[in-house]
């Protein structure tokens, strides 16, 4: 292999990917573990990932187990954004010319000193209640040493990093570690997976903005699935470093670039054999996530922060296993529209109201309010705390003390930015209110839901689209939504790439909640889950894994 240009993301580990190429293979083993870790730690330095520090920050405040705390923690956070900011604008200031460019540096230069006066003075005082602050904060990369003291039995971790013309893969366990690179330029890694991804999408009953055209399902048990595809690929990341994989029982995945847009469950591990449209021929096929559970991670360094002991004594007293959301309502009548301008279903637009009039076209979910009550039921939850139908409001979201939540549900319509007009965040949709208003505009979004006070072992976000940011490859790793509720304070967070089917959705998530009370981990409960819709449900369309494979976990599994 020779070295080539990376791409800018990637740029840094340039030096070291050429002492890989021009020595390969035949270099001894001591020159080429060296080499491979340093690599590792490099790529670590050179890569970023918004979801990682929310993540890093989720775990962190969990920890604390200290109410004013976690306050001091979530106040340094907005701190730091806001210092980028400042940043940000001192770099466009110095760049200007006259008075006014000069008052700004100026005002800049004053406000980035008060800021990061403050910074010093909360990490004091962080630091006091909570001395594994600034590692876990600023956390360093990891070595490969210390990600296989980290690892569990059983484990394996799967590191990719996407470059213009190459794909290098990292996999390491508690005992073993190897890594290798292919020939494949980009273009083509994006091409395979946009293919992949086009036979993955639902056209009806979705909880998305696509149940607004009311269209018919498109082949919905008839088309297949290309999984000479989905083979070439694992061919190609993952079987090189099957002496590491295989065997393993939980893959902790940290995908990158393209690779962030699918799941490596519906990768096919041995050679398809019968139709791709044939459903028996489907349930047969060897699957990744038949051999193996699986959670993504935004960043390496995410493994430690989450594997922290945490001592769940400290956490507030008793707890609750679940709160849950759903079913909503859209069914808003503006009380101040002439008589005779409103029936029931319709909506009037004015002005503020134009975002809950556009959730009108939104398709109902009567799946929602059984999933929910299934949940409620397997985990032992009081009346109280489901949030169905008309009670399921923004309102009722942003009131209510989570703070003590085990597993928080939210069964509902997911959008992304731009698919009801005004809409610039992705959100969730909720009963419109009686009367709208910035506080409760029926929707729920990214922003608004970092806003909340979490920890969660589990946030399940029963929606579309929750998991990429608009579902394409190249897309952040992370939606703002799944993003926002990992800042918030959640452990794990379960999303999904792409417009999942109501009722399979509803099978997954009881299922996997079922499993997770039968003393199941929560990754192992979502794979269990999956192979039972795909292998046993009456439905044998429910064996494309356009049905049961967009949910991922996010998280600690």
């Amino acid at each position: 292999m020779t070295a080539r240009t990376i791409s800018g993301r990637a740029g840094a580990i340039l030096c070291a990917l050429f002492l890989w190429g021009s020595g390969g293979l035949a270099q001894s083993a001591p020159t080429r573990e060296s080499i491979r870790d340093d690599v590792f730690v490099t790529l670590q330095r050179a890569t970023s990932s918004v979801a990682g520090a929310a993540l890093q920050q989720a775990a962190l405040r969990q920890q604390a187990g200290n109410a004013a705390l976690a306050a001091l923690l979530r106040q340094r956070s907005d701190l730091t954004d806001m210092a980028e900011a400042e940043q940000k604008a001192l770099a466009a200031a110095v760049g200007g010319r006259g008075a006014a460019a000069e008052a700004e540096v100026d005002r800049v230069r004053v406000s980035l000193a008060r800021i990061r006066a403050q910074i010093t003075e909360l990490d004091a005082q962080i630091e006091a209640g909570f001395p594994a602050f600034r590692e876990l904060t600023n956390p360093r990369p990891m070595t490969v040493s210390e990600v296989q003291q980290t690892l569990r039995p059983g484990e394996v971790m799967i590191v990719t990093l996407a470059a213009d013309y190459d794909v290098f893969v990292w996999a390491i366990s508690d005992r073993a570690a190897d890594w290798h690179a292919v020939n494949f330029e980009q273009g083509a890694l994006v091409a395979q997976i946009s293919l992949l991804r086009r036979m993955l999408d639902v056209t009806q009953q979705n909880r998305s903005a696509a149940a607004l055209d009311d269209a018919p399902s498109i082949g919905a048990s008839a088309d297949g699935f290309d999984r000479a595809v989905a083979h070439g690929l694992y061919q190609k990341l993952l079987e090189p470093l099957a002496a590491v994989i295989d065997g393993a029982d939980h893959l902790v995945v940290v995908p990158d670039g393209p690779l962030t847009a699918l799941p490596f469950g519906l990768l096919v591990a041995s050679p398809p054999v019968g139709d791709d449209a044939d459903p028996q021929a489907l349930r047969d096929t060897d699957w990744l996530i038949g051999r193996a559970a699986m959670t993504v991670l935004p960043n390496v360094s995410s493994l430690r922060a989450l594997r922290r002991k945490v001592d769940k004594t400290d956490l507030g007293g008793p707890r609750r296993p679940f709160v849950g959301f759903g079913d909503p309502v859209f069914a808003y009548v503006d009380s101040d529209a002439p008589t005779g301008m409103v029936t029931d279903g319709a909506y009037v637009s004015r002005g503020v109201f134009e975002q809950v009039s556009a959730v009108a076209g939104l398709a109902p979910l009567p799946g929602t309010a059984r999933e929910l009550r299934r949940l409620a039921q397997l985990t032992g939850a009081a009346a109280g705390d489901l949030f169905l139908g008309r009670a399921a409001t923004e309102t009722a979201v942003r009131g209510a003390d989570l703070r003590d939540v085990d597993i928080v549900a939210f069964a509902t319509h997911g959008l992304l930015a731009g698919e009801l007009s005004g809409l610039a965040e992705p959100a969730l949709v909720f009963t419109p209110p009686d009367a709208p208003g910035p506080q409760d505009d029926a929707l729920l979004t990214a922003t608004e839901a970092a806003g909340l006070k979490l920890s969660a072992q589990l946030i399940i976000l029963s929606a579309c689209n929750t998991a990429s940011g608009d579902g394409t490859p190249g897309a952040e790793g992370l939606s703002g939504l799944a993003r926002s509720f990992i800042y918030a304070g959640a452990r794990s967070i379960l999303v999904s790439h792409w417009p999942v089917d109501d009722y399979a959705t509803s099978v997954l998530t009881t299922g996997m909640v079922a499993e997770m009370q039968a003393g199941t981990a929560r990754s192992d409960a979502l794979r269990r889950s999956m192979l039972r819709l795909m292998r046993d449900d009456p439905q044998v369309k429910y064996a494309h894994p356009r049905y049961w494979a967009p949910f991922i976990l996010v998280g600690d599994g």
